[in-house]
């Protein structure tokens, strides 16, 4: 009769055997070497962090030079800002300041607001999901849809513009003036109106990856508002611009050029802080 040390040796070895045995049987092998196939595998497949893990000092953000040159009268204390609330400067930040135009007693605005834009679906990367939430804003704000369906009827107006856009370059290069017809300072020529002569949102180019800007006016109890919005997108990080003119007891609603010129200044700082 075997000994019971010499069945327990038999027991363990078996089981010993059947453990290497169904560690060599998985499939073709592929399952335990980090493809990311099963809840062990690497996350080689997994899409790129974005390129920002932080966010500029909101009210640091804009120079004290640029806040002068757009609320040139603001008492000097106002050009410190006013932070805006939030509870993970980590992912959103922003800040605000105001003046009055000592000419005019129109009040003066300015606000800033940056978004650094997490993914949470391992193969969507945060600047592509950054891309797609700045599309949605653009889209929201009054831009064409990139994904709608294209009118082919349209093919010869955007020739004609296209036409027309050449010509009034080659018109600009004979006056002197540069074919983008600004200076390589200067903000962008204000776009199309619709049919109350106002401006339409539009892209801009030369501020961050992408950028838009939009131009709304409104009525208040007392007087008139204008406010331009100029948003730009540097990677993961979406910010925004907000430009506002309040004029009390004008029948002159605010100019628009002079917002629009302001918004792109401040965007082209805030775009100069990112590295694209």
């Amino acid at each position: 009769m075997r000994s019971a040390p010499a069945v327990l040796r038999t027991a363990l070895a078996a089981t010993l055997l059947g453990a290497l045995t169904a560690g060599c049987s998985t499939g073709d092998g592929t399952d335990g070497v980090g493809t990311g196939t099963g809840p062990g595998g690497s996350t080689a497949g997994a899409a790129k962090p974005g390129r920002y893990s932080a966010l500029p000092e909101p009210c640091g953000s804009v120079s004290e030079s640029t806040l002068r040159r757009v609320l040139p009268d603001a008492a000097p204390e106002a050009y410190r800002g006013t932070p805006a609330v939030t509870y993970d400067t980590g992912r959103r930040g922003g800040c605000s300041w105001q003046g009055t135009d000592a000419e005019t007693g129109s009040t003066l605005q300015l606000s800033v607001d940056f978004e650094r834009v997490i993914s949470y679906d391992p193969e969507v990367s945060d600047d592509d999901r950054a891309a797609l939430d700045f599309t949605a804003r653009a889209v929201a704000a009054g831009l064409p849809d990139p994904d709608a369906p294209q009118d082919d009827t349209a093919d010869g107006s955007a020739d004609d513009a296209a036409d027309d856009s050449a010509d009034d370059a080659a018109a600009g290069e004979q006056d002197g003036a540069p074919a983008d017809g600004r200076e390589p300072d200067a903000a962008d020529a204000p776009g199309r109106t619709d049919s109350e002569g106002e401006p339409v949102p539009r892209t801009v180019s030369g501020i961050g990856s992408e950028a838009y800007l939009d131009d709304r006016l409104s009525s208040t109890a007392t007087g008139a508002r204008r406010e331009v919005t100029l948003a730009f997108r540097s990677a993961n990080v979406i910010a925004t611009v907000h430009y506002t003119r309040i004029s009390p007891g004008s029948d002159t609603p605010p100019a628009s050029t002079p917002l629009q010129d302001g918004a792109q200044r401040v965007g082209r700082h805030l775009a100069g802080g990112f590295d694209d």
